[in-house]
């Protein structure tokens, strides 16, 4: 059976095809007994909204949220979004589908980000601080889990290597934030950016989607985070107290209020820097995942969302998205004029 990838799908189209379940739930018929399906489906190419209207309830007990599904329908277009309605849905056979067709990923390279993390991690000098980041990332039994770790269960990032995209988006949005208040500690910057969602690692299981494990939803990545860095504080001779407590600060605060799930909020400059580069690149890349999940439709609205409290515009911004990128001019020697990197060593990958 060839595999039908949801980027692919448009309306009216016939699907007999495995895709990874990222939600599930029964939901009440408004205006008659029993429930119906809904589902958040994804592969590698995106993800979908699924229904099923029928044999709902039987069809919910084969498989779970995680699980390879193989699903039967048709694509139907409802308020200006694409949506499986599915006839038939079971638990996919191990050996009917390829587990790379269905794990999202971003769209940089595992090779790209290390080069950029390695980048970051030369720049610090602080050999504390230092020492204490070599032994997460220069350890394969934390960076390798941490590399494949997806950002988020939704909303943002929420694919495999998402975590560390985005905690090098936001220790870059730090390093740039720092050249406008050079006041700011820059290597606590950095490493409170790169340590602050490390117990994410814990917090969300999963290989093709992610979800809350027990550590997850009893404690949380913040305390979770907090605790590991102590831990390899704790074994780092002559470290500085005031220091850790400084750090610890940055990781238990980065949430900014106490009923977005902070122990406490920001009390220094760092923490307050972190908190907004980090709702910053999270908000931003949320947007952005809104508006390639609801392409193939005819609105330039997306569906209301919730956890944002809006409708998201799915048009163009720019008004030269279609025209030809300019050739960059040439010197005399034949070389692309380039300004000069106002801090060398430091990727310039866009955000």
């Amino acid at each position: 059976m060839e595999k039908q990838f949801i980027a692919d799908l448009v309306a009216n189209a016939r699907v007999e095809s495995v895709f990874a379940v990222k939600d599930k739930s029964l939901v009440s018929f408004r205006n008659k007994p029993g429930k119906f399906l809904n589902l958040t489906l994804v592969d590698c190419s995106g993800e979908m909204t699924g229904r099923m209207w029928d044999n709902a309830e039987e069809a919910a007990e084969g498989f779970g949220v995680g699980d390879a599904v193989l699903a039967r329908g048709s694509i139907q277009e409802y308020q200006g979004q694409l949506q499986l309605i599915a006839t038939q849905i079971a638990k996919a056979e191990p050996d009917s589908y390829d587990v790379d067709d269905l794990i999202a990923r971003g769209g940089r390279s595992a090779e790209e980000l290390q080069r950029w993390l390695g980048e970051i991690l030369d720049s610090v000098a602080d050999p504390h601080l230092r020492a204490l980041l070599d032994t997460f990332f220069g350890a394969p039994e934390f960076m390798t889990p941490f590399a494949d770790a997806f950002g988020a269960k939704s909303l943002h990032h929420a694919y495999a290597g998402g975590l560390l995209e985005h905690t090098l988006s936001v220790t870059q949005i730090l390093i740039d934030v720092h050249r406008l208040h050079p006041e700011m500690n820059r290597d606590l910057l950095i490493t409170g950016a790169l340590l602050h969602d490390i117990g994410k690692v814990w917090e969300l299981g999963g290989t093709m989607t992610a979800d809350y494990t027990d550590v997850g939803r009893l404690i949380g990545h913040t305390v979770l985070a907090d605790r590991l860095v102590n831990e390899r504080i704790a074994q780092i001779e002559g470290f500085d107290p005031i220091l850790a407590n400084l750090l610890s600060h940055m990781i238990l605060s980065h949430h900014g209020e106490r009923e977005w799930g902070a122990p406490i909020t920001p009390a220094i400059m760092e923490a307050c820097a972190l908190h907004y580069a980090d709702n910053l690149d999270a908000r931003v890349q949320g947007f952005k995942h809104i508006i390639q999940s609801s392409a193939g439709g005819d609105s330039n609205w997306s569906e209301y969302h919730r956890s944002y409290q809006r409708q998201i515009y799915l048009g163009s911004t720019s008004p030269d998205a279609d025209a030809e990128p300019d050739e960059p001019e040439q010197d005399d020697a034949g070389t692309a004029d380039e300004a000069p990197d106002p801090e060398p060593g430091i990727g310039q990958l866009p955000l």
